[in-house]
């Protein structure tokens, strides 16, 4: 299977740091497979809960849990970029969910099911992120960090590079647009989206406050790398509500129950 890469430069090297390869020949199987490969290496480490959760994510896209694969990577930068790779995995998995959930007629309410399925599977990804940066704060600035930096990375690093993060954002637009129109009081499954993605953003918060701080990220976006992590997460949850004005995203709180009832 030969590998594509993608046409934006900052794309190609984000996927070429990560060593992730993509390819037009045969997407479902290929996403099916690098689910169960990157949820198997990563499962190597995990806690049950977290091992739990993740399985969970694999049951909704029709995949049985895979054994633990071997033992886990024996750096920190191993565990970051095989964590990062599961992630991509399950950010490009609730991309299909959600494009399942809107492919119905203009006016029609997203698909309850699939939705849920992207709230699954944006749950999994809160798990995964934490299971990636699960290690010391001086290990991250002394191992992790300067792997993103100079003269590593060349022209240094953000996650916006990422293309799965690009698509997923793209989804969550047009979700929240088929949703305005065709269900502008919410309902569970539209709750379970948004709380799943509120998720995402307190691992994510949380991960970036023990090991930045305060500080700038990577590439300096801005000087206090929290409040721009807090920005984007209104901007991505007021696209799954773009007729309600949101209060703030919370920056921590427990994992939404996101069992079908």
């Amino acid at each position: 299977m030969d590998a594509e890469p993608l046409p934006n430069p900052r794309e190609a090297a984000y996927d070429a740091h990560f060593s992730v390869a993509r390819t037009s020949c045969d997407p479902a199987r290929t996403l099916l497979r690098a689910l169960l490969r990157t949820t198997a290496e990563v499962s190597a480490w995990v806690s049950e809960d977290t091992r739990a959760v993740l399985h969970t994510a694999l049951t909704v896209c029709g995949l049985s849990a895979p054994a633990p694969a071997g033992t886990p990577p024996g750096t920190s930068v191993a565990r970051w970029e095989a964590g990062h790779r599961l992630f991509f995995a399950l950010t490009a998995a609730t991309v299909v969910a959600l494009r399942d959930a809107t492919a119905r007629p203009v006016g029609r309410h997203p698909g309850p099911a699939a939705t849920w399925d992207a709230a699954v599977l944006l749950r999994a990804s809160a798990a995964a992120m934490e299971a990636t940066a699960s290690f010391a704060p001086h290990v991250y600035e002394r191992e992790v960090r300067p792997s993103m930096e100079p003269p590593e990375e060349r022209d240094g690093f953000s996650g916006l590079w990422s293309a799965d993060h690009r698509a997923l954002v793209r989804q969550l637009g047009i979700w929240g647009r088929a949703h305005a129109g065709s269900c502008p009081k919410g309902c569970v499954a539209g709750s379970a989206l948004r709380a799943a993605l509120a998720d995402v953003h307190v691992a994510h918060h949380g991960i970036c406050a023990r090991f930045v701080g305060r500080g700038p990220s990577l590439l300096g976006g801005g000087a206090d790398a929290l409040h721009t992590l807090d920005r984007l997460a209104v901007s991505r949850s007021r696209m799954l509500r773009p007729d309600v004005a949101l209060p703030p995203v919370p920056r921590c709180r427990k994992a939404a129950d996101l069992r079908r009832r």
